[in-house]
């Protein structure tokens, strides 16, 4: 009966652990976008991600990095290792200490730390940034597996190696270094492993050219899950198991084997295995390097690109590509708030932040004026979202999208009497099966509108009364404060209503046709998402031609047709079908719009109210 309890336990145990990883790769294979329910087996997701230029893009990075990484952290942490063991106790006792605190530190500590360092130094985040972030907090691990060896190493060895009349170096390669060789390797694939599968540190360190796969895989995951990322995860749990499992069986051998005389004799298989090696590392390790040989040369011809996530048809960046030579590094964020940080540190061609967030980086110099003559295309905007609050002298933007915020519900469980209003948001009728945005600006500017205030006031006493509304829905009525979830849990119908963007609307519609949409009566956040090119931007001519590609009538109607907002450009306005011109979902009516207003950017003193109401609600 114990052992059954035993066994029981451990089998309980064990698929509380994986249940979450079994069921990321079974829906993997599933034949639809759903996370909840099975539509068939299919192979599609993981065709797409390998026609993915930026996942595999990722991959290589991955790969190379943790190759270099490891290569260098066995090489320093083995010599370290040695170095220490030739120590006194108590010195040893203190490094083996210094050794262990990167090791039990937060990621997030290490990560800041490495992002600081490299900003005091000068240093561009790049391969170099993240190589050496790598090595350094992998060095402490190969330095633990490679100890146990050399604490297990007869201290006579190399003294009787020397007797013999090795020399000191032949005594170390010939007689130490076999003898450890097991730590060694173990180190090294931990190692290997370890930054793999790094995501923290890496977030801080990488480039725009330099992201990993963990990285990606996060920024993806931000917007909404895409099977491609459960294709992507599926194969990286199986790399990392099987390298986990081969240091399992290595330490196991080791355990198990007997001290025993070695008879040393000449291999017949060394050769070929150095060539193997050697094609590997030339494959995993030339590409990255001529590429870094050659960055300054090829430099002009990159235009990175920062946007929000699937906000975008990436096809378009493959024509981009061909028609003009340039080549796209293309990436993502999850709000302004965060590509405003990034902005701060790093250097991107183009960004495409919302209408207040423009404002600020106007106010702050963090983006520069555009020449509008390198941009014919930009003719064809229509002068309604031009001259904006945002940017009343047009010098600074160009318009991307256009859209409004509005309620969108299920028609199956939402009364219709019960729409029309933001009230909606604060019917106990439906506690528990609405949400609210997680973001102060968004959620606020709601409250705001609902109370009859403008959402870009500075009233504290307004905005207190708005937050206070905020929490009386967190304590009543929302599941929670959403912001990408809510583009999952309401086609999947984990919610019956919560406010979100047309644009989005449109493409939950197509995936649930249940869900409706509709702008309150109240009024609502008339937005323009507009591209601008930052101060410290490396190639403001390849910015400028890939503004005015996407501002070409072909190219904005096809990402109008994929990303469900509306285009600025008149002339895609005149292609689209008549049932599309009078969809309100498409184009909300006039009336709407009049009643609508676009976020202005806020001074220094609400901003921190807004932090600090925002921080106070949360708790």
């Amino acid at each position: 009966m114990k052992k059954f309890i035993e066994k029981f336990y451990m089998a309980i145990l064990f698929i509380l652990l994986y249940a979450p990883i079994f069921v990321l790769m079974l829906f993997s294979f599933n034949d639809s976008k759903s996370r909840v329910s099975w539509h068939g087996f299919t192979l599609d997701w993981y065709v797409q991600m390998f026609q993915d230029e930026r996942i595999l893009h990722s991959l290589y990075v991955t790969i190379f990095v943790a190759v270099i990484s490891a290569i260098f952290a066995t090489i320093l942490g083995t010599a370290a290792a040695i170095g220490i063991q030739k120590m006194g106790r108590r010195t040893r006792g203190v490094y083996l200490t210094i050794n262990n605190i990167p090791m039990s530190s937060s990621d997030t500590i290490m990560g800041v730390s490495f992002m600081l360092l490299f900003s005091f130094l000068a240093f561009e985040k790049g391969y170099l940034t993240l190589i050496l972030a790598h090595v350094t907090f992998c060095i402490p691990y190969v330095v633990l597996n490679v100890m146990p060896k050399l604490r297990q190493l007869d201290k006579n060895a190399y003294e009787a190696a020397l007797d013999l009349g090795a020399t000191p170096r032949q005594a170390f390669w010939k007689v130490i270094i076999p003898e450890i060789m097991p730590g060694i390797v173990t180190g090294a694939i931990m190692a290997f492993t370890i930054s793999i599968d790094d995501f923290v540190v890496s977030y801080f360190t990488a480039g725009n050219t330099s992201q990993p796969l963990s990285v990606v895989i996060y920024s993806m995951v931000r917007r909404r899950i895409s099977p491609k990322i459960n294709a992507v995860s599926t194969i990286l749990f199986v790399f990392i198991l099987i390298l986990l499992i081969v240091i399992n069986i290595r330490q196991t051998r080791a355990l198990n084997k007997k001290k025993k005389l070695t008879v040393y004799k000449k291999r017949s298989h060394p050769i070929g295995k150095c060539v193997l090696a050697g094609v590997v590392c030339i494959f995993l390790i030339g590409g990255p390097l001529a590429g870094l040989m050659g960055g300054s040369a090829s430099e002009g011809q990159i235009v990175n690109v920062y946007n929000w996530g699937e906000y975008m048809d990436e096809s378009l960046l493959e024509q981009f590509e061909a028609e003009t030579g340039y080549k796209v590094v293309y990436t993502t964020f999850d709000s302004n708030e965060s590509m405003y940080s990034r902005l701060k540190t790093e250097s991107y061609d183009v960004v495409i932040p919302s209408d207040y967030m423009v404002a600020r980086l106007i106010n702050e110099g963090m983006v520069q004026p555009i020449n509008y003559d390198n941009i014919p295309n930009f003719s064809l905007i229509d002068e309604k979202y031009t001259h904006l609050a945002f940017d009343p002298e047009q010098q600074y933007s160009v318009p991307y999208t256009w859209g409004v915020v509005g309620m969108i519900y299920n028609t199956k469980y939402i009364d219709e009497a019960d729409i029309g209003s933001w009230d909606l948001l604060w019917n106990e009728k439906y506690a528990g099966e609405v949400a609210m945005f997680d973001n102060p600006r968004d959620a606020l500017g709601i409250a705001l509108r609902y109370l009859g205030y403008s959402q870009n006031t500075e009233n504290a006493d307004e905005l207190r009364e708005a937050a206070a509304l905020i929490t009386k829905g967190k304590q009543t009525t929302f599941q929670g404060l959403f912001m990408d979830q809510i583009l999952e849990k309401l086609p999947n119908e984990e919610l019956y209503a919560a406010p979100y963007y047309n644009g989005d609307a449109v493409t939950m519609m197509d995936e649930n046709p249940d869900l409706a949409f509709y702008v309150p009566k109240e009024g609502t956040n008339l937005f323009v998402d507009a591209m601008c090119i930052p101060t410290n931007a490396k190639n403001v001519e390849g910015a400028e031609a890939f503004i005015d590609f996407m501002c070409s009538t072909e190219a904005a109607a096809a990402n109008a047709e994929y990303i469900g907002y509306s285009s600025p450009q008149r002339e895609v306005y005149e292609m689209q079908p008549e049932e599309i011109q009078n969809d309100p979902v498409h184009y909300p009516s006039a009336e709407a719009i009049a009643n609508s207003e676009t976020f202005l950017n806020l001074s220094d003193e609400t901003n921190k109210l807004y932090t600090a109401l925002w921080a106070e609600l949360l708790k």
